[in-house]
């Protein structure tokens, strides 16, 4: 298998093949290249792997730029470090991905997936996904830091770093502060909070409650293969990780 690598660290790209190696018989790398300009021009001469690992920034700017100026045909993984909206937008997509950093397992299962699927098929990105995950790389550094509460005739400033937990309840969307006190929202649902708190602190466990990883404090495996979570301060309900969600649950509380 020829394989090229689209990558702007050094040491990302030893590991990346390092575990090439383990996972694949005779692979053949076809270099690696570290900007954007540098893979059109690459791509556009004719130059035709098997196989694209791409990470999302270069030196010179997102990656999607490359797909704007040439046309591949050719399977893409690429290796990310963003948050779960991203991810869901490359599975619309049918893109492979890997978060950073790689481990072997994960790698292991992407090969798996592209052997299942044609060797070569044409790889059209779609560009509504690919502005979605544009618009959300570029806002990273920018997430949402302080809230104004409203409180009778006036608007409270509120911290994000004083807030446990998000959640709904009968259409009114409420914020619980480490002190137990409870703030209506201004937010009409958690969907609009998940797109602009920070994704590596609040986590959407379910339907109900966005948690910040600060407020773990136990989980506790539960009935049917779901996760227990338990939070301080304790909310009046049981928060619940579904037995689909576990395994990513637990992904991102490993990750620093």
């Amino acid at each position: 298998m020829r394989i090229l690598i689209i990558e702007d660290e050094e040491s990302a790209v030893d590991q990346l093949k390092n575990l090439i190696r383990q996972l694949v018989d005779q692979p053949v790398f076809e270099g690696t290249i570290d900007n954007i300009e540098d893979a059109v021009d690459f791509l556009s001469s004719g130059a035709s792997p098997d196989l694209i690992f791409l990470d999302i920034h270069l030196s010179d700017g997102l990656s999607f730029e490359i797909f704007r100026e040439v046309r591949v045909d050719v399977p893409v993984i690429f290796t990310t470090a963003y948050d779960e909206y991203a991810i869901r937008a490359f599975d619309v997509n049918s893109i492979g991905y890997l978060l950073k950093p790689i481990r072997k397992e994960k790698l292991e299962k992407v090969l798996e997936k592209l052997q299942r699927i044609e060797s070569r098929r044409q790889f059209v990105p779609d560009e509504a996904i690919l502005k979605k995950i544009t618009d959300m790389v570029v806002r990273e550094g920018h997430y949402k830091r302080n809230f104004l509460v409203p409180h009778k005739d006036r608007l409270i400033p509120v911290s994000v770093e004083e807030i446990a937990w998000f959640e709904i309840k009968n259409g009114v969307v409420a914020g619980m502060k480490w002190d137990n006190k409870r703030l209506v929202m201004e937010e009409k649902s958690l969907e609009e909070l998940t797109e602009v708190l920070d994704p590596a602190q609040f986590y959407r466990a379910n339907r109900q409650f966005l948690i910040s990883r600060k407020s773990i404090r136990e989980i506790e495996y539960y009935f049917n293969s779901r996760l227990f979570l338990r939070l301080l301060p304790a909310p009046d309900e049981k928060v619940l990780i579904s037995k689909a969600r576990a395994s990513y649950f637990k992904d991102w509380m490993n990750r620093q």
